[in-house]
């Protein structure tokens, strides 16, 4: 929803998920809704509670939030977390704009099993969650019709930076490999981040983090480069139909391979057919 410009929200009032006082463009997905709001022009809105957890991650302009317990002054880039019905109060600067990732009922007991908010609202400087959060905004403008494996793997690791840490593992688990091996050969099926982290025995956000932090990229991106790799290999190998490929490949149909590999190789799977048939190397001719 969005109000005009310069509606601001009577004392206490509970922002239902989905509504800021600004211009806002919202996308539902993987049980979380991610927003791009606007704000024209300076203003204060005075106290409210969001019905749901959110982090906010500013991109442009500057303004403040305030509440008897914290005092947040926002640059670009600043990323907060503020648990749900966290009371505060805002004051723009200036005309800004921001990024939201509103954590739905089912994230709510992700974060209980993991100990629960740190704090009701505190600030994330520079961390991880901050380029997690420019995932994901990355993901609200693509609004591919297959990202929620995407979107889940991201959420779960920002859930594990929510809740108290405990001290990281110094190595390796030992399970990593086991789940790497998974991947590996259930690439083209749909990921089930839950069933692959019972099957480890450990939480999902452990796993996403684990994963991400040992092989350099999150396990949904691990994916889609099998994916990827799959696919040149069956370009230059059969004239199969680039839809039949697609769906053999695991991807939603051909817009959303064409899309993908075009994002990685920098090129759209016709040319790559084209241009490596045409070099006799990559039909593996003898040097």
């Amino acid at each position: 929803m969005t109000p005009p410009e310069d509606t601001v929200a009577p004392a206490e009032t509970i922002f239902p998920a989905g509504y800021f006082t600004g211009q806002t463009e919202s996308w539902r997905t993987a049980g979380v809704i991610l927003s791009e709001v606007r704000h024209a022009t300076g203003k204060a809105v005075p106290p409210h509670r969001h019905q749901s957890a959110y982090f906010s991650l500013l991109l442009e302009g500057a303004y403040a939030e305030r509440d008897p317990g914290f005092d947040i002054v926002y640059e670009p880039y600043t990323l907060v977390f503020h648990d749900a019905r966290t009371l505060h109060e805002d004051q723009m600067f200036t005309a800004s704009r921001f990024f939201a990732v509103e954590l739905l009922s089912p994230w709510d007991g992700v974060i209980a099993e993991l100990g629960g908010a740190r704090a009701n609202a505190f600030e994330l400087h520079g961390e991880d969650p901050v380029w997690l959060v420019l995932r994901l905004y990355r993901e609200h403008h693509a609004r591919s019709a297959a990202a929620d494996s995407a979107v889940e793997d991201l959420v779960y690791q920002l859930c594990a930076h929510v809740s108290p840490r405990p001290e990281d593992d110094a190595g390796e688990p030992p399970w990593l490999r086991d789940v790497e091996s998974a991947v590996r050969d259930r690439f083209r099926e749909p990921v089930d981040l839950p069933a692959a982290a019972a099957r480890a025995g450990v939480h999902p956000a452990h796993l996403c983090r684990a994963f991400r932090r040992f092989r350099g990229r999150t396990i949904s991106d691990a994916i889609l480069g099998l994916r990827i790799q799959y696919v040149c290999r069956r370009l230059i190998e059969s004239d199969d139909s680039l839809s039949t490929i697609a769906l053999e490949c695991g991807f939603a149909d051909q817009s959303h391979m064409s899309n993908a590999f075009k994002r990685v190789t920098g090129r759209s799977p016709g040319a790559h057919r084209r241009d490596e048939r045409a070099n006799p190397v990559c039909r593996g001719s003898e040097p």
